[in-house]
C-alpha cells in the first residue's frame, strides 16, 4: 500500500478513537458501570491560571483533573488500570481497602488496629490506653446503675474484627508488625473483674476458627459471614435470659445447608477497588433460621447501640424476639421500629429520652475499633437523657426546626411557604414545626 494511504488511514483511526472518547465524555451515550463512590467523587476545585498557580503545580492538577473527569470511557480505563495493579502489583485504587494473600480483602482501618497504629495515635501510649480504658469501665458501672434504676438491663457485645481472627492472610507488612496488646483483651479483663454483663465473641472466634466448617469471615468483605449469624443471635438471646427474668425464643435452623454465591455485603470491599473482572468467590453457606417455641414468651424492648456489625442481626429473625426495638448506629443515627424513630440523627429526635426510658435492655455491640472512641460516647449520652427526663414541648418545637434547616430542599419550601402566606420565614417555621409534632404526638 502506497505509504501516504497508510498514513492517511492510521490518522483517521486516532482522530475516530480520539472523538469516540470525547463524545463519550460528553453525551456518555454508552452506559458504562459507574465507579465506586470514592473514585467517582474525585473533587475538581477550579484553578485560575495564574504564575503562583502555574508554579506549584496547582493549575496543571485542575487540568488534569478536569480532563480525567469529562474523558469518555474513563470508567473502563480506570477499571482495566486498577485490575493491573491489583492482579500483578497486589495494590488497590482506594486506600481504605488492602489486598492480603489468597485474595482477602481487608479494611485499612482494621488492619491498623491490630498493629496498634490506631491505638498510638489515639492516646500516645499503651498505658494511657489503659487509663482511659479504666475510667471508661468506671462510667459503665454509673451507667449500669442508673439504668437499672429505670428497670433497664445492660449487655456488652464485643465482635472481633477480620484481622483478629484471620491475620494469617493479612498483607506481609502488617502481618509482620501485629502489636502485642490488644486493647479489646484488656477491656474484656477489666468487664470480668467488675462483673459487667458481657459476651466475649473477641476471643471465641479466634478459638473457633480451626473448627467451624464454614468461614468466619467472608473473603471480599469485612463483616462476619452469615453463617455465624444463628450461633451469635441465639448466644445473645440466652445471654439475656440469664441476665433477666425474660423468657425468650430460640434460633431454629430451617435448612442449615442452604448455600448460594456471595452476594450483598459480603462482596461489600471488593466494589470499592473498582476491578475490570469481579473476583472469583466460593459458594457461602447461608443457613435459614427463624423462631421456635415462641408461645408464652416475652418480647421486652430492645435498644441496641453499636457499629454495623448489628446490621446482619437486624436483617435476621433476631429481631423479631424483640418488642418495640430501636439501633443507635454510631450513637448517631438511629433505625426503629417506631415509624417516628426511623433513619432519623438522635439530635433531630426528641423522643430520645423516652426511648432509652423504655427499652428493658441495652445491648451496646462494638468492635476492637470502635473501643478506642468508647460506644461512640454513649455513657454520657445516656446518663444525660435519663437525668433530663422526657424532652418539653419547646425543645422538641426546636429540634423539628432545626431538622428542617439541615434539609435545604425542604426548608425552601418553607421560604415559598411564607411568601404565598404573607409571613416571616421564621413563623411559617414555627407553623410547621407546631403542625409535624402534633402529627407525631398524633401517630
Amino acid at each position: 500500500m502506497n505509504k501516504g494511504w497508510s498514513h492517511i488511514i492510521q490518522f483517521v483511526c486516532i482522530m475516530a478513537v480520539l472523538t469516540t472518547i470525547v463524545v463519550q465524555g460528553f453525551t456518555g451515550v454508552v452506559k458504562m458501570r459507574p465507579l465506586s463512590p470514592y473514585i467517582d467523587k474525585l473533587e475538581v476545585a477550579k484553578q485560575d491560571l495564574t504564575f503562583e498557580h502555574y508554579r506549584d503545580g496547582s493549575y496543571q492538577m485542575y487540568l488534569a483533573k478536569n480532563a480525567w473527569k469529562k474523558t469518555g470511557f474513563r470508567e473502563f480505563f480506570s477499571r482495566c488500570y486498577n485490575q493491573v495493579a491489583f492482579t500483578f502489583f497486589g495494590k488497590t485504587a482506594n486506600p481504605n481497602v488492602k489486598k492480603g494473600s489468597h485474595n482477602e480483602l481487608y479494611l485499612t482501618g482494621n488492619l491498623d488496629d491490630i498493629t496498634g497504629k490506631l491505638l498510638t495515635d489515639r492516646y500516645g501510649s499503651i498505658e494511657n490506653a489503659k487509663t482511659d480504658a479504666q475510667k471508661n469501665v468506671k462510667e459503665t458501672l454509673a451507667l449500669i446503675d442508673t439504668l437499672r434504676q429505670h428497670g433497664t438491663e445492660f449487655l456488652f457485645v464485643f465482635c472481633p474484627t477480620k484481622t483478629a481472627v484471620y491475620p494469617e492472610y493479612m498483607p506481609k507488612p502488617y502481618k509482620d508488625n501485629i502489636s502485642d496488646f490488644r486493647l479489646a483483651d484488656y477491656y474484656i479483663q477489666l468487664f470480668k473483674e467488675n462483673d459487667i454483663p458481657h459476651i466475649d465473641f473477641y476471643n471465641y472466634f479466634i478459638s473457633l476458627k480451626d473448627s467451624s466448617p464454614y468461614p468466619l469471615y467472608t473473603k471480599t468483605g469485612c463483616h462476619w459471614s452469615e453463617s455465624t449469624i444463628p450461633m451469635v443471635a441465639d448466644s445473645i438471646l440466652r445471654k439475656i435470659e440469664v441476665m433477666t427474668d425474660y423468657q425468650l425464643p430460640s434460633i431454629n435452623y430451617v435448612d442449615p445447608n442452604l448455600s448460594s454465591h456471595y452476594s450483598g455485603h459480603d462482596s461489600e470491599l471488593e466494589t470499592h477497588i473498582d476491578l475490570l473482572f469481579p473476583m472469583r468467590n466460593p459458594e457461602l453457606p447461608r443457613p435459614v433460621i427463624t423462631l421456635t417455641d415462641t408461645i408464652g414468651k416475652d418480647r421486652p424492648s430492645l435498644l441496641v447501640v453499636g457499629d454495623g456489625y448489628f446490621a446482619p442481626l437486624l436483617e435476621s429473625c433476631f429481631i423479631e424476639a424483640f418488642g418495640p426495638w430501636d439501633y443507635w448506629m454510631y450513637n448517631n443515627l438511629s433505625n426503629s421500629s417506631r415509624p417516628a424513630n426511623k433513619w432519623k440523627y438522635l439530635d433531630q429526635m426528641f423522643n430520645t429520652a423516652e426511648t432509652l426510658e423504655q427499652a428493658d435492655i441495652v445491648i451496646a455491640l462494638y468492635t476492637s475499633n470502635y473501643l478506642l472512641n468508647y460506644m461512640n460516647g454513649f455513657t454520657h449520652t445516656a446518663q444525660e437523657l435519663l437525668q433530663k427526663g422526657a424532652t418539653g414541648e419547646q425543645e422538641a418545637l426546636e429540634i423539628i426546626m432545626r431538622r428542617i434547616k439541615d434539609n435545604p430542599e425542604w426548608m425552601q419550601a418553607i421560604e415559598q411557604q411564607a411568601k404565598e402566606r404573607g409571613i416571616s420565614v421564621e413563623a411559617n417555621l414555627l407553623k410547621n414545626a407546631q403542625y409535624i409534632l402534633q402529627t407525631e404526638n398524633d401517630n
